[in-house]
């Protein structure tokens, strides 16, 4: 019998056994898991198998190049059809590679915080699964003290309800929209009876509370395609915002009625309501930013240059802001600089200067795991179109697909929209392809 090359790939005759609990034990994957890189996990267990990148490709049906992009961070390791291939393959306990179905993350801290019965009990692993009951449930409990209400509320009852808006916020970067409008409108519909019959100080924080609730229905009623609903939801959160005298949350509700308004394509609104937006007296330097960043997006639409400027504004106030101290949500709380990062790179697609955008989504890839799933969705869809308007379809086709895959898990319509985009190139039998898959997602 011949002795394989020194290289040659040599892939199992039958199924990889088991390795030992203590590696998932170890630091080294503990240190992964804390550091969300869940393509560090998949190289640790690559290596305790002894397989080569190109050898656990073959097995699972991947390139070299796509184990390789995977353990090294890039947005494929997020992508979870490979992920549940390869947890499958190489025998990775689920959780560690953040496959843990209908359920999000909540440190102890937050689950004392929140003052809920039975809650105190709980491991410092705490999961809370998203259905409407529960999250009504705590609702009741973070107002009253109790599950069932004693029509009291409790002192931090207002603190708690931003905690709960928080947790739901979190929860909504790694599930899909649908598994979480029904909650977050009962939600909101409790926090609004409360307001109603509330006074003073209290009225006018359960107002701006609502808005906050109200801002984030909007927002998935835009995800699942519904403008209109997003509008009409947009506008109630402006409205109470303006009632509770929160600048902020005003300001945040031009930013977003702004977005809505690049959906429909009308750029001069973009750019009239972020700078509407900065009108605003006493922003916090995170929505400010977030403004500008919304302003520099609406330049570049219209193809100005000038909104390289903005993007640098942006950067500098996300960098020098103070982040608060707190688990209650806050907006602007998990914006950070690779969110202007990104959009400047998407703007660099709107100026048609592609190769210049793909080099700055590149540079951006090893931190691509730091941004929730429908965002990496619509930048690796921006991504694929400046590929294909570069002369790369091919390399367009496989970014592609691994968009409409995060479309699929996270059923954002804003990466159907952007997959829409590489119309042009459907003469390409694997465009073509892409496109058919994309449309029954619509």
């Amino acid at each position: 019998m011949s002795t394989p090359a020194k290289n040659a790939v040599v892939v199992p005759d039958g199924p990889l056994p088991m390795l030992p609990p203590a590696i998932w034990e170890s630091k080294e994957v503990r240190d992964a898991v804390a550091a969300e890189s869940p393509g560090a996990v998949v190289a640790i267990a690559r290596k305790a198998h002894g397989l080569r990148q190109d050898e656990l490709g073959t097995l699972a049906g991947f390139s070299q190049s796509a184990i390789s992009r995977l353990e090294a961070g890039s947005n494929i390791a997020y992508d979870m059809r490979v992920l549940r291939t390869l947890q499958r393959l190489l025998g990775i306990p689920a959780h560690l590679l953040g496959l843990t179905d209908r359920t999000v993350p909540m440190r102890s801290g937050e689950a004392r915080s929140l003052g809920a019965v039975g809650l105190d009990g709980v491991a410092k692993d705490l999961v809370v699964g998203m259905e409407g009951k529960a999250l009504m449930a705590l609702c009741a409990s973070a107002v009253f003290g109790t599950t069932d209400g004693n029509g009291v509320m409790a002192s931090d009852a207002v603190s708690q309800l931003l905690v709960l808006r928080r947790i739901v916020n979190d929860a909504h970067n790694w599930r899909g929209t649908g598994a979480l409008m029904p909650a977050v409108r009962n939600m909101y519909d409790f926090i609004d009876v409360l307001r109603r019959n509330a006074r003073g100080d209290v009225r006018r924080r359960l107002l701006g509370t609502g808005a906050m609730y109200a801002e984030f229905y909007g927002w998935l009623h835009e995800e699942i395609g519904d403008l209109r609903g997003a509008g009409l939801w947009t506008s109630r959160a402006l409205e109470q915002g303006q009632a509770a005298d929160d600048r902020d949350v005003v300001a945040y509700c031009y930013v977003r009625m702004s977005q809505l308004a690049e959906v429909d394509g009308d750029d001069d609104r973009v750019i009239g309501l972020a700078r509407a937006a900065q009108r605003e007296t006493g922003l916090s330097p995170l929505v400010r930013a977030m403004a500008l960043r919304q302003e520099a997006r609406g330049l570049a639409r219209a193809g100005q240059d000038a909104c390289m400027p903005r993007f640098d504004l942006a950067r500098s106030l996300v960098l020098s802001a103070e982040r608060p101290q707190s688990d209650e949500y806050s907006i602007g709380y998990c914006f950070t600089e690779l969110h202007v990062q990104m959009q400047r790179a998407a703007s660099m697609v709107d100026l048609a200067d592609h190769r210049r955008a793909i080099n700055a989504y590149t540079d951006l890839m090893p931190r691509w795991g730091a941004i929730c799933q429908w965002e990496q969705g619509v930048h690796t869809a921006k991504l694929a179109y400046a590929y294909a308007a570069n002369g790369d379809v091919d390399q367009a086709v496989d970014l592609g697909f691994v968009a409409l895959d995060l479309a699929r898990a996270t059923g954002s319509q804003l990466i159907v929209n952007e997959l829409d985009k590489l119309d042009p190139w459907h003469g390409t039998p694997a465009i073509a392809e892409l496109a058919a898959e994309v449309t029954q997602l619509r």
